[in-house]
């Protein structure tokens, strides 16, 4: 397996079951962005430009062609937003055919969906949107008739094998249940912190940092591979978002990758952890949820909220003392 098909099977992973979204964004998945070697990151870097939404100037940008789309008031009919994003030179290379070219084509397109089992009347959706038997044509014609690789294909790097296939799915459930033990604890420890020393947090930016103390104290306290402060800008930075648990959750799982990965693996690391949202949303619902605190939980905000020991720590993150 691949780094971008694990990317890619982790972000499949992560989605909710039975929902129906989420069941064809997998089909997406599994039967175009792996096979195509489509990198994730770039893939969303062009969803967001053609939804009109900001793209992060550190993180990847959008390719030429959904750049370009992205400022026409007009773009290729037919084409699924999931696909403009992935294939944005197909569609726009498609729209360009004419005469002879455009005949030729569609006569393909035709013969191999007939080939496949599917007749003329089925070659668009209920939607309006090419069938994909249609779609996956015409990326394989596209790449048949030009020669050129498609814009989105991910880097040499990234479509390397790890190893075995089991290793690789061993990394993947390991990196996995890393997501969800620090989602749940994280959710846990704030929860807690709310419950029984609400009155000691001026809002929920402390209480993140404390929650993410009290999980990665290990990279913080003794080895001071994460420092206090880089806890502190990852709460800042998610009281905007619409669930600041997650957005931290997600920040700090960056940063424990990274420390672990080494720096120069932020960006893949970031991609990926992105794609893993919803599955830190699960684990953190689930954690809020939960009936009972686990004792554990308990006894680590107990210990840090009323020890000597950690006072200057609860001055610098700004807990106010105890009424």
């Amino acid at each position: 397996m691949t780094i971008n098909t694990r990317i890619w099977e982790n972000s499949i992973e992560g989605l909710p079951k039975g929902d129906p979204q989420a069941e064809q964004f997998a089909h997406y998945a599994r039967e175009f962005f792996i096979p195509d070697c489509i990198a994730p990151a770039v893939y969303l870097a062009n969803v967001a430009a053609l939804m009109d939404q900001t793209v992060e100037e550190n993180g990847a940008q959008p390719t030429a062609s959904a750049a370009e789309m992205a400022l026409s008031a007009q773009r290729p009919s037919g084409f699924p937003t999931w696909f403009l994003a992935a294939y944005p030179e197909v569609a726009t290379w498609f729209e360009a055919q004419a005469g002879a070219d455009r005949t030729a084509v569609d006569a393909e397109v035709t013969r191999r969906s007939a080939a496949a089992g599917i007749t003329p009347s089925h070659l668009v959706d209920e939607n309006g949107f090419f069938a994909h038997a249609v779609l996956r044509t015409l990326v394989d014609l596209y790449r048949e008739r030009t020669g050129l690789t498609l814009e989105c294909t991910a880097p040499a790097a990234d479509l390397q094998e790890e190893g075995t296939e089991t290793a690789a799915e061993d990394q993947s459930l390991t990196a996995q249940q890393a997501v969800d033990l620090m989602a749940t604890n994280i959710a846990g420890y704030e929860r807690e912190l709310a419950a029984r020393y609400g009155d000691r947090f001026n809002d929920l930016r402390p209480r993140l940092v404390v929650a993410g103390l009290l999980q990665l104290g290990y990279y913080v306290l003794v080895d001071h591979v994460i420092p206090l402060a880089t806890l502190v800008q990852a709460a800042d930075a998610s009281m905007s978002a619409d669930d600041p648990v997650v957005e931290f959750v997600e920040r700090l799982e960056t940063e424990v990758f990274c420390a672990e990965g080494g720096e120069h693996e932020r960006q893949r690391v970031t991609d990926a952890c992105h794609l893993l949202r919803s599955r830190i949303l699960d684990m953190v619902l689930l954690a809020r949820s939960a009936s009972e605190t686990a004792p554990n939980t308990t006894k680590a905000v107990t210990n840090f909220m009323e020890a000597t020991e950690f006072e200057p720590l609860r001055q610098a993150i700004g807990i106010l003392p105890a009424r």
